[in-house]
C-alpha cells in the first residue's frame, strides 16, 4: 500500500463515521409517536387510579389529579421541544463551522 491508498482509506473511514453520527442524530429527533405515547400513558395512569380506587370518581380530587397529570405532560412537552430546538440550532452552527 502506498501513501495515497492509506490516506484515501482514512478519509473514507472518517466520512463513514461522520455519516453514521449524522444518521444517529436524525434518528434521535423527536417525532409524533412520542407525543402520542406520553398522552396515552397519562390517560392510562388516570384510568389505573380510577380502577384501583373507584371511590375517587365521585370526588373532586379526580379532576385535580387529571389537571395535574395533563399540565405536567404539557410542561414536559414544552421543555423537550425547547431543548430539541437548541440542539438543532447548535448542530446547524457546528455544521456551518465545519
Amino acid at each position: 500500500m502506498n501513501k495515497d491508498e492509506i490516506e484515501s482509506k482514512i478519509l473514507l473511514n472518517k466520512l463513514q463515521r461522520q455519516q453514521d453520527l449524522i444518521q444517529e442524530f436524525e434518528n434521535l429527533r423527536p417525532n409524533w409517536k412520542g407525543i402520542v405515547f406520553r398522552t396515552l400513558a397519562s390517560f392510562a395512569t388516570i384510568l389505573l387510579v380510577v380502577y384501583l380506587f373507584p371511590e375517587v370518581v365521585d370526588q373532586p380530587v379526580l379532576y385535580v389529579l387529571l389537571i395535574l397529570v395533563l399540565s405536567s405532560g404539557a410542561e414536559i412537552h414544552a421543555e423537550s421541544r425547547k431543548i430539541n430546538q437548541r440542539i438543532d440550532a447548535l448542530y446547524r452552527l457546528l455544521k456551518d463551522d465545519a
